[in-house]
């Protein structure tokens, strides 16, 4: 330790050097995050402006070519008048640019002051953008003259003064960030960007913003406008439109709007709830500034909901007009003796139950908001939070009043909220304590034998194979890599959890071991980090009961663990359908277009012994492996949400007809084969990636693309795998006309070259092993008379995304 400390060590840090000194303390970081933050914080001057009453349209313009930054606003112009500082006569523009803490938001609560509410404070912001720039060129507008002047690493030079047009008023700075201040690699994150301004539209109704990004290789900027008349109530609508399917939908249309003001907090608030997503979404404002981690106003906000909600539990819903009724889900049911109850019985709603599906915006402004550093992310008012609260409390309250049908809904899907969550927690504890009475394991030893866990301990490398009974799980055992590939052998089918309780559910054996070898917990115990392998990968038999297993299991993973298929972990495996020995070499064909097209393109091959697969099980260890083990060489689906969705629905509807004909015809239909014949247009190719194909999303028709006819050379092994995509008129059709897509294959899959509308002769190279899936255009029959549904036949062409080609 150094004995030299004296009063020669102590240092004054005064200026743009204090901010480079602590870049943490005033713009979060210096990586991309605080170059955005820079942006912004010229930005919320330029909303000060706006609320104030001065503006209407504030610019943006950023050239990722260049570097340059623009804002720009139509406010009063930063004061340049000439004021005396340390002893020196300067421009109050040049004091607030280059000192900390000079500005002119410090007491809004005077009458004098230039801004009732702000969300700049500290007199920091400016000074910021001015330390990390390389160039900052400050411009301000006002009274009929012209204030512009240039700083250097934050050194001012000379300004210049002009007359201007006297209807010319605002401020604009553009600055050029110096990167040898901040981390390498460090951008400009367009995405967090437009998360940070594009809000800004919502809370002031009205002001107009544009975004100017001019890219690089672009010849012209792309312009972004936010705007709208809608204020918070548009802003919940619009975060509920980006989910996708059902949880897109509203539990009712309109938005629950909420104004009030106490002591000079103004308090505005906007609510959503979705019919179908349980997720909560609570996003914060504070004079414009978007408080990411709470505060005192998300505090008030939830003590107010939690209040009201039990309240209207307790006491009943009055109508706003006609006597009072009590709320359905308030009162108990009658008695097993057939009387009713003397008195309701009041439900307690938890917080977190009564926020589930909960879409909500709050804001506030206020003369002298307090946060917990520059960056701003939390407010600290503490008085904000009593004022808060009891404004939310009374819109709530009058809600309710005045609509008691819509309130009766909300509280009902509260209570089912409530109950599914007692019972997962119950048959949770359930679980755990027989896991402790096992000394740990999770798995009954009666079937243990059906999970063969891999060595590797890694989640990120390991991955489960769910196979159908003991045939194809001992060649799948003997087969894999037990290294990475663990195996789960099914007892019979899954159980269809469409529906069904939750005591049902994980009461079933089969369910209650897949919960346990994932390791995820689900319900509110869910938790990703635990997952146990990163590819959870469904193979089952090309028939009927194959497509149904598949459906069956979609629709567990869509209502149990929906979170597995967003992040991607579940598959589809396609193993091959036909093998044939051609010259010496095994060729494998997907499914019998792929053999009708093979034996087009080889005369010679006409006569030949086809081996049909009717099972995984028909297979021997070493050709499953070389099938639909090994990851050099196999095709694996990714299935999307959209796609798990489609097949759970269509389980609901196929098990809730009353005529089994629908459920035998679509199964004759669609389970002759690995993967349906034919399937619906999609709006977007399949991504590929290094081992998978992921079928893309698509917005008005169920996606399951067939891949793109390209051939791919893979290992060095003596067999080819030729797929196809062909339609079989001879199967019934409920679909006049089923058009087909192609998207693009998996690496695994392999693509050499691409087929058109015909199929051309695919010329098979000498390696070892090829892999050819050329398509052919869709022939399709006439439809037949058949019992089934309309809409029944729509889901069922949709379903078949759950089983697209890779």
């Amino acid at each position: 330790m150094s004995q030299n400390y004296s009063a020669e060590n102590i240092e004054v840090l005064e200026g743009v050097e204090a901010i480079r000194r602590n870049p943490g303390m005033y713009i979060g970081s210096t990586g991309s995050h605080g170059l955005v933050h820079l942006i912004y914080e010229a930005f919320a001057n330029s909303v000060d402006e706006a609320v104030a009453g001065y503006g209407t349209c504030i610019t943006l313009s950023l050239d990722l070519h260049t570097g340059w930054v623009t804002v720009e606003d139509e406010g009063r112009g930063i004061p340049f008048e000439l004021k005396e500082h340390k002893g020196q006569m300067l421009p109050a523009a040049t004091i607030i640019v280059s000192t900390i803490h000079a500005g002119g938001k410090f007491d809004n609560s005077k009458q004098t002051s230039a801004y009732a509410s702000s969300g700049g404070l500290h007199g920091v912001g400016t000074t910021a953008i001015n330390a990390f720039a390389e160039v900052l060129e400050l411009d301000s507008w006002r009274n009929g003259q012209h204030f512009r002047q240039t700083f250097k690493h934050g050194e001012p030079q000379p300004h210049k003064l002009e007359k201007c047009d006297k209807a010319k008023h605002g401020t604009r700075f553009r600055w050029k960030a110096d990167l040898k201040l901040f981390d390498t690699g460090s951008h400009y994150d367009l995405e967090l960007l437009v998360s940070r301004i594009k809000p800004a539209a919502y809370l002031n109704p009205g002001l107009k913003i544009i975004l100017s990004l001019h890219q690089e290789g672009e010849d012209s900027p792309k312009v972004q406008e936010f705007y709208s008349q809608n204020g918070l109530g548009g802003y919940v609508t619009d975060l509920l439109k980006e989910l996708e399917g059902a949880e897109a939908r509203a539990l009712f249309p309109q938005p629950i709007l909420i104004e009030g003001e106490r002591e000079g907090v103004q308090v505005s608030a906007a609510l959503l709830i979705s019919a179908e997503s349980y997720q909560t979404t609570i996003h914060s404002y504070a004079n414009s500034i978007r408080t990411r981690d709470g505060g005192t106003h998300e505090s008030g906000f939830k003590a107010a909901l939690t209040r009201v909600v039990n309240d209207q539990s307790a006491n009943g819903i009055s109508p706003s007009a006609g006597t009072a009724t009590k709320s359905k889900v308030a009162t108990k049911s009658k008695a097993k003796n057939g009387k009713t109850p003397s008195k309701s019985q009041p439900i307690s709603f938890k917080p977190e139950v009564i926020q589930q599906g909960l879409y909500v915006t709050i804001a506030i402004k206020l003369a002298r908001p307090q946060f917990q550093s520059q960056t701003k992310d939390r407010l600290s008012s503490a008085e904000v939070e009593g004022i808060t609260r009891s404004v939310i409390g009374q819109g709530l309250a009058d809600w309710f009043s005045a609509n008691p049908k819509q309130g009766n809904a909300w509280l009902k899907r509260i209570e089912a909220s409530q109950k599914a969550r007692e019972e997962a927690l119950h048959y949770e504890e359930l679980a755990r304590a027989a896991a402790r009475d096992k000394g740990g394991l999770l798995i009954d030893k009666a079937i243990s034998d059906k999970f063969v866990r891999c060595a590797s301990k890694s989640p990120a490398e390991s991955e489960i194979l769910i196979v159908e009974g003991d045939s194809a799980g001992g060649s799948a055992v003997q087969g894999r890599d037990a290294k990475t590939q663990a195996i789960l052998k099914l007892r019979g089918k899954p159980l269809n959890v469409a529906g069904a309780k939750l005591s049902t559910i994980v009461s079933n054996q089969e369910i209650l071991t897949l919960l346990n070898v994932l390791g995820t917990g689900f319900g509110s115990s869910f938790d990703l980090t635990k997952l146990a392998f990163h590819k959870i990968i469904i193979m089952s038999d090309a028939d009927v009961d194959g497509l149904h297993i598949q459906c069956l299991l979609l629709t567990f993973f869509h209502e149990m663990l929906p979170e597995l298929i967003r992040q991607g972990h579940i598959y589809i495996a396609q193993p091959p359908l036909y093998k044939v020995t051609y010259k010496k070499q095994d060729i494998w064909l997907l499914d019998d277009a792929a053999k009708d097209l093979w034996l087009r393109q080889h005369r010679d091959g006409i006569g030949l012994a086809f081996k049909r697969f009717k099972g995984l099980g028909e297979m021997n260890p070493r050709e499953l492996r070389e099938t639909t083990l090994d990851p050099t060489k196999r095709t694996l689906l990714r299935v999307t949400i959209e796609e798990a969705d489609l097949a759970s629905k269509l389980v609901h509807q196929l098990m809730e007809s009353k005529d089994a004909g629908v459920r035998r015809e679509f199964l004759e239909q669609f389970g002759g084969g690995w993967l349906a014949p034919t399937m619906p247009t999609t709006a977007s190719k399949a991504k590929s990636s290094a081992e998978t194909a992921t079928i893309g999303k698509a917005k008005n028709s169920a996606e399951a693309a067939r891949n793109s006819p390209e051939p791919t050379n893979l290992k060095k092994e003596s067999s080819t795998l030729v797929q196809a995509t062909l339609s079989q008129p001879t199967q019934p059709s409920t679909a006049a006309k089923v058009p087909t897509t192609s998207g693009k294959p998996s690496a695994e899959a392999a693509t050499v070259g691409k087929a058109k509308n015909s199929p051309e002769p695919t010329n098979l190279k000498k390696e070892p092993s090829t892999l050819v899936q050329p398509t052919q255009p869709t022939t399709t029959s006439k439809a037949k008379t058949s019992p089934e549904p309309t809409n029944l036949a729509t889901a069922s062409d949709k379903a078949k995304s759950a089983k697209g080609v890779a």
